[in-house]
């Protein structure tokens, strides 16, 4: 019963660390980071480090590709 308690609140604060994540970039609230909403935060990225971060290669980041790349250090963490 314990693990379990301690999964669920893992995958809760997992959630809504990656969620804080977005919103520090997320100017548009559509949950996911453009470059111009990551270049305005962190104006010495390149094009090149958002392709990284955008993994899926679909022109957006989401929470998981934006965790992934602080967890990496290939962005630094927001907040």
């Amino acid at each position: 019963m314990t693990k379990h308690i301690l999964s669920a609140t893992a995958v809760l604060f997992i959630g809504s660390s990656a969620a804080f994540a977005v919103a520090a970039y997320d100017t548009d609230g559509d949950g996911m980071v453009s470059f111009a909403e990551m270049l305005a935060v962190m104006p010495t990225i390149t094009e090149d480090t958002f392709a990284a971060v955008d993994a899926n290669g679909d022109g957006l980041v989401d929470e998981a590709e934006l965790v992934a790349a602080e967890e990496s250090g290939l962005v630094p963490a927001a907040g």
